[in-house]
């Protein structure tokens, strides 16, 4: 990464690596012919498709989005905070999973956590009696929402910085900041102590936890503070899906993802403690905002780590940035969010949408009714197919057919990924005048920029491809794999077809 600084002992940070715990390695396969397999885990997470992220913490208050650790807490004072307002306009989002910033980069916890006095302990919030993780915790286990914290451990900069005099700052200033620090084994040791307690204060004291966000993970030249933490929370909770290992972002904030995409993918030492490695024409992005993660990646269909993709979307459901701030954060139109829904779900990935409450500790009502109206029209598109089949032979062809012929133009395809991802190339047919027909995709994402395809036809599927077509009238389509990985037969999971009112 372009800030980063590359330790000089790398080499000696690998070899510890090897020895390293190997909890996080389970139901790989990287040493047989075998393709690479999901855990169990990863493939309900990757059911789960849509999830809402919650960013909120001293940030609002303070009119920072990465917090610079020194404003005080007595400044975060939310007045007519409701976790559950949170989860209920996550789920009409249709959101299966929600995250919580308990946790942000700036240090300022949201729960008392005994390793700082950095903490809502010590703001006027409830007297400083309050717990606003467990509020959380509490709201979506009433809703039965799946639930995820964010917690980083390579930035926090109260922990880190607090003593620096003079501004913080973010991106190069701040990683240069950091380093410093981290490269002075005491201050590190330090460091790790309090960053491993809080990670194990959030997953001990809150019962099961579902996902856990860790921003920046696997850097290399922060991987001796990585290891520990990845190892703890396999330990902690080892049915949580964890950010890095498990799942990892596209290379963008904006809501993108590259296609064709790989699940399976090599990384940069060979474990499963650092990031994708690059596959020849992978780039790295540049990114107005900030975002560390710019690496975008295709995977490998023979690589040796299951990573599902996590879509972020910093200012994609509304202006601004992560954190509200007045003046600026509002709810973007519906076009653009049902674009944002096939540009990411429709392509093989998660989207984690963000839905920022204000400085009262409410989502604004324009938010709340947008992320309404995104999950309401989603509904409508797709809880109505005409026709469906999840009893597939494996094979390389597959028809599905209904009684009257119907004006159709969305085909939706889930590969059956438990036993890998296989499908390189396959086309789409219809049943026209007696005869098979090709159908010409119609995917379209004005807003895609080289990485990223605007017009993606028929390559990889993965957990799920969305097919925009150009509308036919038939009752009968046909599914043919063109080329698989290994020339393995092609498992599908399920095919859908739809009629979708163009937008």
């Amino acid at each position: 990464m372009k800030y980063i600084k590359i330790f000089l002992g790398l080499i000696v940070v690998f070899e510890l690596l090897v020895s390293g715990s190997q909890s996080n390695q389970t139901n790989q396969t990287s040493q047989t012919n075998e393709l690479t397999k999901p855990m169990a885990k990863q493939i309900a997470f990757a059911d789960w498709e849509v999830g809402a992220f919650i960013h909120f913490g001293l940030n609002p208050f303070i009119g920072q989005q990465h917090g610079d650790g020194k404003e005080p807490p007595s400044k975060f004072n939310p007045t007519a905070l409701d976790a559950e307002q949170w989860v209920l306009a996550a789920k009409d989002l249709g959101a299966k999973y929600v995250c919580l910033t308990a946790r942000h980069e700036g240090g300022f916890c949201l729960w008392p956590s005994k390793t700082t006095d950095y903490t809502v302990a010590n703001s006027p919030y409830k007297d400083g009696k309050g717990d606003i993780v467990q509020e959380f915790v509490d709201a979506c286990r009433k809703h039965d929402i799946k639930i995820g914290l964010y917690h980083t451990t390579s930035h926090d900069a109260n922990s880190a910085l607090k003593s620096y005099e003079g501004p913080v700052g973010w991106g190069a200033k701040r990683i240069a900041l950091l380093d410093s620090v981290f490269e002075d084994d005491n201050r590190r040791r330090r460091y790790m102590e309090v960053q491993m307690e809080q990670m194990r204060e959030l997953l001990t004291n809150y019962g099961p936890i579902d996902f856990m966000w860790s921003d920046h993970w696997g850097h290399i030249s922060t991987i001796k503070m990585w290891t520990p933490i990845t190892n703890l929370a396999a330990e902690l909770q080892p049915d949580m899906v964890f950010m890095g290992p498990e799942t990892w972002v596209p290379g963008n904030e904006t809501g993108h993802v590259v296609y064709p995409m790989w699940n399976a993918v090599h990384t940069v030492d060979g474990t499963n403690y650092t990031r994708p490695a690059p596959n020849k024409g992978d780039v790295d992005t540049e990114n107005d905002y900030g975002l560390l993660e710019g690496e975008v990646r295709t995977g490998h269909p023979l690589g040796e780590y299951w990573r599902v993709r996590e879509c972020p979307t910093s200012r994609v459901f509304h202006t601004g940035g992560w954190f509200w701030q007045p003046d600026r954060t509002f709810a973007k139109e519906l076009p653009e969010h049902i674009d944002l829904y096939y540009r990411t779900i429709g392509l093989g990935a998660n989207v984690i949408i963000n839905l920022p409450p204000d400085n009262r500790g409410l989502i604004p009502d324009d938010i709340v009714a947008a992320a309404k109206a995104f999950g309401d029209e989603i509904k409508n598109r797709f809880s109505n197919p005409i026709a469906k089949s999840d009893a597939i032979p494996a094979g390389g062809t597959f028809e599905l057919s209904w009684e009257e012929p119907t004006e159709i133009n969305t085909i939706v395809l889930m590969e059956q990924i438990a036993n890998g991802q296989k499908v390189v190339r396959y086309t789409l047919e219809a049943f026209l005048d007696g005869k098979w027909e090709p159908l010409k995709p119609a995917n379209t994402f004005p807003s895609a920029t080289p990485p990223y395809n605007a017009t993606p036809g028929y390559e990889t599927i993965g957990h799920k491809k969305i097919d925009r077509v150009e509308p036919v009238v038939t009752n009968k389509v046909r599914f043919r794999s063109l080329e698989s990985v290994k020339d393995l037969p092609v498992e599908l999971r399920k095919v859908q077809v739809f009629y979708c009112e163009p937008w």
